[in-house]
């Protein structure tokens, strides 16, 4: 992706963002993103931007695809929650079996896909493929989209876990139960997904347990797996503190001042480090668990301080801002703040073990 392509595509969202604020109380009030934005989004190149090159995609750097969530959720939390995770859905995929590429976008190259990798599906095995079925909560987006990308386990006639598994399934072969009725975060439709037998075939299935990522496998998708997925879940934190803080205050003071820092401190942070994974990656290396610590790290504590940053600003007796603005936001960010990739207290617990020399699993969800 050359610049100029990367500063268009973040030109174009930027035009959508006042009229994506505009509508951010209504998105709360009737509970969804209206689908003319997602077209809008579309139009604009955003979800292309993690989008395989072959399919129409751009292969964008990260930062880009993190900077444009980042400010979509500025606008309307809701709005770059489902943004953000529809669009990231799309990274990855070309390690897969190009016929379920070609299955998924070759027919329509704007098709988007739900996820949950929560292993709460089971897969038996079938002459060809698997018989699949499970169901999968809080899918953001799933209402929108024309595939599920989900998460399973394979087992033997015993019953006995023998794989961990991923599986792309088709919008035909299941069932969205509106369930969403979160306190913040009203528009995202997070809602169930429910598989009964499902024949899933080989092409379709892919083993967590036996990932080979060679060079043809472009430099984007080699990146660790939880990356950008945990990232995911915290530009709309970020983003949602930017907003607040962005505020013209009638005077400034020293917590409002440190918060400003701290946040702008986790941007540059997570900035330095997927470049430092994406340098890794280019090198055909494979990050080090120290790298990997580190990314997860700065990570969890960035949402965190954006968090610390928006209670900090609606404490401040200097700010006065718009009513409903100040009670949306604290709801989205409470919301928000619930998903597994803002948990601090996990991530720090395994990164102290680490600078103790202890052993660790490095691939912390």
């Amino acid at each position: 992706m050359t610049e100029s392509t990367s500063q268009t595509v973040l030109a174009a969202v930027r035009s959508l963002l006042p009229s994506i604020a505009a509508a951010a109380a209504d998105v709360d009030r009737n509970g969804f993103v209206d689908s003319r934005v997602l077209t809008d989004l579309h139009d604009a190149g955003y979800f292309s931007l993690l989008q395989p090159r072959l399919f129409g995609g751009v292969e964008a750097e990260p930062d880009e695809y993190l900077t444009a969530t980042r400010e979509l959720s500025s606008a309307c939390m809701s709005t770059g929650w489902l943004a953000g995770w529809l669009g990231v859905n799309n990274w990855g995929l070309s390690v897969r079996d190009q016929r379920v590429l070609q299955e998924i976008w070759g027919s329509d190259a704007r098709a988007l896909l739900c996820s949950s990798y929560a292993p709460t599906g089971r897969l038996e095995r079938a002459d060809g493929g698997f018989w699949l079925s499970g169901r999968w909560s809080r899918c953001t987006g799933a209402h929108h989209a024309a595939w599920l990308s989900a998460a399973a386990l394979r087992v033997g006639p015993d019953g006995a876990a023998q794989d961990f598994m991923a599986v792309l399934v088709p919008r035909t072969d299941y069932v969205v139960e509106p369930i969403w009725n979160g306190l913040g975060l009203r528009g995202i439709g997070a809602d169930d997904v429910v598989v009964s037998r499902a024949f899933v075939p080989e092409h379709r299935a892919f083993s967590w347990l036996d990932l080979r990522l060679d060079s043809s496998v472009p430099a984007l998708d080699r990146l660790p797996q939880p990356t950008l997925y945990t990232l995911a879940g915290t530009m709309p934190l970020i983003g949602a503190a930017q907003r607040l803080l962005a505020a013209q205050l009638p005077e400034a003071t020293t917590a409002l001042a440190m918060a400003r820092t701290d946040v702008d401190l986790s941007v540059l942070q997570i900035r330095r480090n997927v470049g430092d994974l994406m340098e890794c990656v280019r090198a055909e290396a494979y990050p080090d668990a120290e790298l990997m610590l580190r990314t997860r790290r700065d990570q969890v504590m960035a949402c965190e301080r954006a968090v610390q940053a928006i209670e900090v600003v609606l404490q401040s007796q200097a700010y006065d801002p718009d009513e409903n603005l100040r009670e949306r936001v604290w709801r989205d960010v409470q919301t928000a703040r619930m998903h597994v990739a803002s948990n601090v207290e996990q991530v720090l617990s395994v990164a102290g073990r680490f600078a103790f020399g202890l052993d660790v699993d490095h691939l912390i969800w």
